[in-house]
């Protein structure tokens, strides 16, 4: 029987082929399709498009009843009410896909408006809510294999050694009340230094427990510092996520390599971030030279080692660029070895008072983070040049109502790349919005009405007065 499992606060309906475990997706893909509603309006299924997709992909779910899969489309079936309208999917499906090629479940995600919550009468026979209340009632069931971890008081905790569950628990929940700003604790600020596509954001993001830096397959991602604050009852960590350092070939590479290594010499910690799957480069070693001789405490951080088995043959090569005050091995999108590296971390910064609010998370704006995360939804939906030919500016942030006016133009630099981006017929451009929307009201917690426009700046990466104008200036990140 398919296994159903609503999330009210993403608003998504998850829907599970087979056990999954953790690490087992290796990939995802997007489908378009549609909720299947009866007279009630009560969702009663949903269908796919499966643009060309083969039948190795849906080998899992074409053992359930449920499913049917005819030509080029998927029809689950979570009711035997007749279906009496269809309702667009605002974001298509998401698609886990193991590494043998097959779908171990998708999510289905919705807008605000749609009111799923209120949609889910006939299918509860199948459905399980997912609730972050549910805790108590997970460490009941017998059959599970790990424990349920038990409520925490930050204020009580008296160190950072504690399980990796309870650290994620901490973090999410509301910050404690800080008695005195100025007490004296560890603090300082620790840059993640490394070439591009390394994991730097993603680590960011795994160890605040959400996204402040956007991530994407294609190098040079980040082009900005980009500022994460992780706080314990004793320690603040102010991560800054620098871009990738690479050789540049035009002005804005120029930039983000800048301030990239000017955040080397104003950090207290350093870390020095590769991917143990492959040996180290020359730029692995330049970089190695610039971050060792800063003469800063360094950190040896070795990322995707549940990734491959060269791990041991690569971590000697990595060990003899400098000597490193410490080395941690983890997996950044798996969260391995994060209490490890916290440990270490803290170890190595100085004491003092607080450098931010005990309940900021990040010193990015709202405006800038909505515009990273549009950038962030063309990155992942185009290809070739164009993610690195586009910057996002939003123009205009106006509450109207319960909704949140939001005014972005996408910057190209050539009247052809502008056409790849509104796509045929506008399809693309309309997949990055909802893609984009479904992230900005996740952040912002509110409805949003995204509105993107397509300019076209020739060239304007190697040129220093667009540059200034799209907020790529060194003088403004100065550590």
């Amino acid at each position: 029987m398919l296994e159903l499992t609503f999330d009210r606060d993403a608003r998504s309906i998850y829907v599970y082929f087979t056990d999954i475990t953790e690490g087992d997706d290796a990939d995802e893909r997007e489908l378009p399709g549609v909720w299947l509603l009866d007279a009630a309006d009560q969702i009663v299924g949903l269908r796919l498009e499966l643009a060309g997709s083969g039948p190795r992909l849906w080998e899992l779910a074409g053992a359930h009843e449920h499913v049917q899969l005819d030509g080029d489309t998927l029809t689950i079936t979570f009711a035997t009410t007749p279906v009496a309208a269809e309702e667009e999917l605002p974001y298509g499906a998401i698609v886990d896909i193991d590494g043998q090629g097959r779908a171990l479940g998708l999510e289905t995600p919705a807008t605000i408006e749609f009111a799923i919550a209120e949609r889910l009468a006939a299918i509860q026979p199948l459905l399980i809510e997912w609730d972050a209340d549910d805790d108590d009632e997970a460490a009941d069931d017998e059959d599970d294999d790990e424990a349920a971890v038990p409520p925490v008081d930050p204020d009580q905790a008296d160190s950072w050694d504690v399980d990796q569950a309870v650290l994620e628990q901490a973090k999410l929940a509301e910050p404690p009340t800080l008695i005195d700003p100025n007490a004296t604790v560890r603090a300082g600020f620790v840059a993640l230094v490394g070439k591009p596509n390394v994991g730097k954001s993603t680590l960011l993001n795994t160890l605040l427990g959400q996204k402040v830096s956007i991530v994407s397959p294609k190098p040079q991602t980040t082009r900005v510092p980009v500022r994460g604050i992780l706080n314990g009852p004793a320690a603040q960590i102010v991560f800054v996520d620098t871009p990738g350092i690479h050789e540049p070939r035009h002005k804005l590479g120029n930039f983000m390599v800048e301030v990239a290594r000017r955040a080397i010499p104003d950090a207290d910690v350093l870390v020095f971030m590769v991917d143990v799957t492959t040996p180290p480069t020359r730029l692995d070693r330049e970089i190695a030279q610039l971050v060792t001789a800063a003469h800063k405490p360094t950190l040896l951080v070795l990322n995707k080692v549940d990734a491959t088995r060269a791990a041991d043959v690569h971590l000697p090569q990595y060990r003899e660029l400098g000597a490193w005050d410490d080395e941690v091995a983890i997996s950044a999108r798996d969260g391995l070895g994060m209490e490890t590296l916290i440990e270490s971390l803290v170890a190595h910064l100085p004491e003092g008072p607080r450098l931010y609010p005990e309940d900021q998370l990040s010193d990015m704006s709202e405006r800038e983070l909505v515009g990273e995360l549009i950038r962030e939804k063309v990155m992942l939906n185009t290809a070739h040049e164009i993610p690195h030919s586009v910057a996002v500016e939003v123009e205009e942030w106006e509450q109207r109502g319960e909704t949140l006016y939001i005014r972005a133009n996408i910057s190209v630099e050539r009247a052809s790349q502008k056409g790849i981006v509104i796509g045929a017929g506008g399809a693309m451009l309309r997949k990055i919005g909802a893609a984009a929307r479904y992230e900005i009201e996740r952040a912002l917690q509110q409805h949003v009405f995204l509105d993107l426009w397509i300019k076209v700046r020739e060239n304007w990466r190697q040129k220093p007065s667009e540059l200034r104008w799209l907020g790529y200036d060194v003088k403004f990140f100065r550590g």
